[in-house]
């Protein structure tokens, strides 16, 4: 397994990330923690379950993990709960929509399993809906919704120091979503209005520092922007390549093979291993579905 450890922001955030170092996998798929003041910011996946018990058990008593938050419930983020909780008494907390998906646990396909290990155990949870204190009483974050990539994801943010821990809700680059046949659906629509309330809710945070699940620390507002920026014009350009090869007799499989070719040129390697769960072919769908106004 691959396991990183970063500290940020003056060692005040400490961010741990774990990858599978399975052979079929052709470079590593990282997941993020981040521990602030005793609070744990997501639970990495289920493969990396015995890293993160070493990674709690290094931590002097100053650092230790006193509350789990659970952005969402996927089970890259979700995967350590149940042993957090079962092993160190730690509770787990996470948003109201997130609480009954957790107790349920999850079995999800073996191509993810392959990158996050085994079935997502139960946990229980508790729901918290308002601002959330660490034990030192110095950082307050405060939950803000960002669906799009899942219905329950809530992002935490902390207004004075400006950060946002957004887990997947930014991404460095959109060229493929979940969709089809997956139990994940992603909307890209949905997607493009919670970068839009995000960046509306951290107006005035010229530092904004966003903290992403395993794809670094984004600085700046203007990330957010040029991420809608590029939403956009993937928006445009589909709509464009569809109108044109439509006109021209294309229609179907033939019609989306067009739109890729000319917008990505082909499919991804990760949407035929996936059976095109995560593909480009489900952010042309999503695209073409959304009828702006």
């Amino acid at each position: 397994m691959v396991v990183r450890k970063t500290f940020h922001c003056n060692n005040q955030i400490l961010e741990w990330e774990w990858a599978s170092d399975n052979d079929l996998i052709p470079y590593p798929f990282f997941t993020s923690c981040y521990l602030i003041d005793g609070l744990l910011i997501d639970s990495s996946a289920p493969g990396g379950e015995n890293d993160l018990r070493d990674f709690v058990k290094s931590l002097n008593h100053d650092q230790m993990v006193d509350q789990c938050f659970i952005t969402h419930t996927h089970e890259d983020h979700a995967g350590g709960a149940h042993m957090l909780n079962n092993e160190f008494g730690i509770p787990i907390f996470a948003g109201r929509k997130a609480v009954d998906l957790l107790k349920k646990g999850k079995k999800y396909p073996e191509y993810r399993q392959v990158a996050w290990g085994p079935e997502l155990l139960p946990v229980q949870a508790t729901i918290v809906d308002k601002p959330i204190t660490t034990k030192s009483k110095k950082y307050r974050l405060e939950l803000f919704p960002m669906i799009g990539h899942a219905p329950e994801l809530v992002a935490l943010i902390e207004k004075k120091q400006q950060w946002a821990f957004v887990a997947d809700a930014v991404q460095p680059k959109y060229k493929m979503i979940f969709g089809k046949n997956s139990d994940i659906q992603e909307d890209i629509s949905l997607i493009y209005q919670s970068l839009s309330d995000l960046y509306d809710f951290t107006e005035y945070m010229e530092e904004l520092l966003i903290f992403s699940a395993g794809n670094g620390v984004l600085h700046g507002r203007e990330i957010i922007l040029k991420k809608m920026e590029e939403i956009d014009n993937l928006w445009v350009k589909a709509h464009e390549f569809n109108d044109k090869f439509h006109q021209e007799g294309y229609s179907g499989k033939k019609l989306m093979k067009k739109i890729i070719k000319n917008l990505f040129s082909r499919e991804s390697i990760i949407g035929k291993l996936t059976q095109n769960d995560l593909s480009r072919e489900n952010l042309i769908i999503s695209l073409l579905k959304w009828k702006k106004k």
